[in-house]
């Protein structure tokens, strides 16, 4: 860039110098054409070069907090606060296009005993590659985030409670044989899922959401009871 600002600088200063050359009427050219290019060779490149410097690293800077804005620092995934506005800018759309969308709560079961037998740093890996592969699996026009410690959100434009229900299932069965690098033992864990869809709901943000709690709620007492009978 510095390059390309010096090269323009030194088009500008030998045209204006040959413009003016040819207004007054001046003989020697060479000189003023050999001033023409050394003024901006002096001038430019040291003050161009650190500003422009300084300008890429402010672009830089600004990149990063917008990633931080609203990347999940573990995951990669969207955040919370990112992933709800999204969520509700995507309702919004719903209503005035009359499409469906559904949504997944998706809750790694007893991720405190997991982080207590296999160490918080394996759990954080469980975590990393969980969403890896969940992330692998959906549309692009998904959007996908961790809203909390082990709990994520999928929401799915233009996709019925039954299609979601198919998903869920899938996702379950997936992540079921997920192997996690840096864990010699077997980590056996569950994962329990809730839907909900504007078909039910609505398009009201805590209304969909309310409705996927609940429906975790009752996955997580059906976890409870097959633990129990077994």
């Amino acid at each position: 860039m510095t390059a390309l600002i010096t090269f323009c600088g030194l088009l500008l200063s030998s045209l204006i110098t040959s413009i003016g050359v040819l207004l007054t009427g001046e003989r020697d050219w060479l000189s003023a054409i050999c001033l023409a290019l050394l003024i901006p060779l002096l001038l430019l490149p040291p003050l161009g070069y650190p500003l422009l410097l300084r300008l890429s690293s402010l672009r830089r800077e600004n990149r990063a907090l917008q990633q931080q804005v609203r990347e999940d620092h573990l995951t990669g995934l969207f955040n919370r606060p990112h992933l709800l506005g999204m969520l509700e800018r995507e309702l919004s759309l719903s209503q005035r296009h009359d499409y469906v969308v559904s949504v997944l709560l998706l809750d790694v079961a007893d991720f405190t005993d997991l982080a207590d037998r296999h160490g918080r740093r394996a759990a954080d890996r469980l975590l990393r590659v969980f969403a890896d592969r969940i992330r692998d699996k959906i549309r692009e026009s998904d959007l996908f985030g961790r809203i909390d410690g082990a709990q994520f959100l999928l929401v799915l434009p233009h996709t019925s409670q039954l299609d979601a229900l198919h998903m869920a299932e899938g996702l379950r069965a997936l992540v079921t044989s997920m192997q996690v690098p840096g864990i010699e033992d077997s980590l056996q864990f569950e994962v329990r899922l809730g839907v909900a869809s504007t078909e039910n709901t609505g398009p009201n943000l805590n209304a969909l959401l309310n409705e996927a709690d609940y429906t975790l709620y009752q996955s997580r007492n059906d976890l409870r009871h097959r633990a129990d009978q077994n």
